[in-house]
């Protein structure tokens, strides 16, 4: 009993640990409200994913909201303050997506409900696709808003501003002073109002803040740029034929390469992988490392090859299936002929000899049979080997 108790007072207290949050439908602009919807369900299930959070059911924060005459996506800060305390949650997260040529850029605020604070303010830009913001974007996104604890003091005292960079360790110049510490820095609002910071670390782009959050935010959260992106080359061993295109395991994104080409520089360091819809390629991955030129040897099968050896290989096979069928069965045959002779009964001494020769040459085709049956059975295994191996490329 006192074991039961121990479990369901351990239990309750990790219970306790977690924290309840809820999330808007993203607002938007040159983005249709269908996208935003959906992005903010993908952010929510990145969200569930997080151990220590418990994320408000979407249909349940619908119905309060409109209850109270608001709407589930909110524009300004004092919508989102408000939609915060109604839902009765420890956090809320609200996120507005703006399109700016091929470039998503996402500003989310992580709101305190019980005070109305913005606990985090965050940036996030990406290039490229739709479907990358979705598969990597909102991931990443979800990292920001909620990766690093907040220190305390900076949730008591109103006149903390709290840096956080992506890598930490970087250095604050407020005007003509540069700051003792590095990132992660709690700096006196005093300080950092109305002067001009940067935010530098070597080997990546200084990031400017022209001026702190209109909404006194107590967090700053910032991405730092590499000066030189990590970038690689990749060298193939023959040039690369018609409709080949690269796959980037980095935002999912698709690049044609152009006929006759037998390298391509400055790519991003990362995993790739060759595809077509014109060939079958072995061979087909590679690693891009900064600095460094990495060397590719793919094979090319057309895919029309592979669909014409994938039946040849199929009709060898039933080929020789058939005829071990055929020499089992035949071989079934003289078992029961001989057996049946054997067993016939006569007085005449001349069909008695007839009958034995007859027995003899029947029992003699049995080694013969086998062996022949034996012989089969390695073209048959081969040619079902290589059938699979056939579609597996195929299906690949």
């Amino acid at each position: 009993m006192r074991n039961i108790i121990l479990s369901l007072f351990l239990f309750s207290s990790l219970l306790a640990d977690d924290h309840t949050i809820a999330v808007l439908d993203f607002s938007g602009e040159n983005i249709h409200k269908d996208e935003l919807k959906n992005l903010s369900a993908v952010f929510r299930t990145e969200l569930l994913q997080m151990d220590t959070l418990r994320v408000l059911n979407y249909d349940d924060m619908s119905d309060v909201l409109i209850d109270y005459g608001n709407t589930t996506s909110c524009s300004s800060l004092e919508c989102a303050v408000i939609a915060s305390m109604l839902l009765d949650q420890e956090w809320l997260v609200s996120a507005h997506v703006s399109k700016i040529g091929d470039v998503f850029l996402i500003e989310a605020r992580l709101i305190e409900s019980s005070t109305g604070r913005v606990i985090n303010a965050v940036s996030y830009d990406y290039d490229l696709s739709i479907e990358g913001l979705y598969t990597r974007g909102m991931h990443n996104l979800s990292d920001l808003v909620m990766s690093k604890r907040i220190p305390l003091e900076i949730h008591k005292r109103q006149n903390l501003v709290y840096f956080k960079t992506n890598p930490t360790g970087a250095m604050v110049r407020v005007g003509n002073d540069t700051l003792n510490g590095t990132t992660p820095l709690a700096v006196d609002r005093v300080v950092v109002e109305s002067r001009p910071i940067v935010v530098f670390k070597e080997d990546y782009k200084p990031f400017r803040v022209e001026r702190l959050q209109d909404d006194d935010s107590d967090i700053i959260f910032i991405q730092l740029k590499l000066k030189v992106p990590k970038i690689g080359n990749v060298v193939f061993k023959e040039p690369v034929p018609d409709d080949i295109s690269i796959n980037s395991s980095i935002d999912n994104s698709v690049l044609l390469i152009d006929e006759g080409n037998d390298r391509i520089d400055n790519l991003p360091a990362g995993n790739y992988r060759l595809v077509s819809d014109t060939y079958v390629i072995k061979n087909n991955s590679f690693t891009i490392k900064h600095r460094r030129t990495t060397k590719s040897s793919p094979v090319y099968y057309p895919i029309k090859e592979i669909v014409d050896k994938k039946s040849f290989y199929l009709k060898r096979r039933n080929i020789y299936l058939q005829i071990l069928g055929g020499g089992l069965t035949y071989r079934s045959f003289i078992t029961i002929r001989s057996s049946y002779l054997y067993n016939q009964y006569t007085a005449n001494s001349d069909n008695a000899d007839k009958r034995h020769r007859t027995i003899d040459n029947l029992d003699n085709q049995k080694p013969v049979l086998d062996v022949f049956s034996s012989l089969t059975i390695f073209p048959i295994v081969y040619y079902h080997a290589k059938f699979l191996e056939m579609e597996r490329w195929l299906k690949n």
